[in-house]
């Protein structure tokens, strides 16, 4: 163009939309594939785009997440190519599945922040069957008797070395981390009012249907008590 080469000039403009850009990159792994949106903020509330879906061979992912972080990211990157996807922010989830959970009796009256002290201090032996240290965990309170002198609270930890496995595919496709949680966590934020509203003596059956199986959540008004995967007695149609 009048003797200058421009033809770095769209990808250099991309670059420079994609660090001011709003939008945010939705990634969600599971059994059957990978499924991915855009979402943007606007006045009214947010706006999904580019709602879609890839069917990924089994060797793809491993316990949940990418067996080969740098493969992924190329896909990634690839996708938001072809789609127009401007973001440089992603939001993942992942399969219950990569997820350890079991309930914990720890001394009651502790804040969240002196439980998850107590239960990483290896002088009060909590036996696990792994390092805590190793993991990302977080602690929800159950249900517990008046008087008692222990709190039960229900632990999630997911092995660090699978959440660097996805931190590491998200670098390589040039992303930042927004937010990572497990499934049926995304699912109850759509009850977040109702399950507040709940007493202590009442629960919630969340069922989510999967092409593969079936993932259940038994929730109170302090957050979930257990998570549970059924077998699926015939495949549910992934929606079109």
């Amino acid at each position: 163009f009048f003797g200058l080469d421009i033809s770095q000039l769209g990808t250099q403009l991309m670059s420079v939309r994609r660090r001011l850009s709003k939008r945010l990159l939705l990634l969600e792994f599971s059994a059957s594939g990978l499924r991915y949106a855009e979402a943007v903020p606007s006045l009214d509330g947010i706006r999904f785009s580019h709602v879609s879906r890839v069917q990924l061979p089994a060797e793809a992912l491993e316990r949940g997440v990418p067996s080969d972080p740098a493969l992924m990211a190329s896909l990634i990157k690839e996708l938001c190519k072809e789609k127009g996807i401007p973001a440089h922010r992603a939001g993942v989830v992942l399969s219950p599945d990569v997820a350890y959970q079991r309930t914990v009796e720890l001394p009651s009256g502790l804040t969240a922040e002196e439980a998850r002290a107590y239960l990483s201090n290896p002088a009060n032996a909590v036996p696990l069957p792994f390092p805590l240290n190793q993991t990302d965990f977080d602690l929800y309170p159950l249900p517990h008797q008046q008087g008692s002198i222990s709190q039960p609270y229900l632990l999630i930890a997911i092995p660090q070395a699978l959440i660097d496995r996805v931190i590491s595919l998200l670098d390589e496709a040039g992303f930042e981390l927004q937010a990572l949680e497990l499934g049926p966590f995304s699912l109850l934020r759509f009850l977040a009012d109702e399950l507040i509203g709940l007493s202590e003596s009442e629960l919630h059956l969340v069922l989510e249907l999967l092409p593969d199986c079936s993932q259940l959540c038994v929730v109170s008004s302090s957050g979930p008590i257990r998570f549970e995967r059924l077998s699926a007695i015939r495949d549910f149609p992934d929606p079109e």
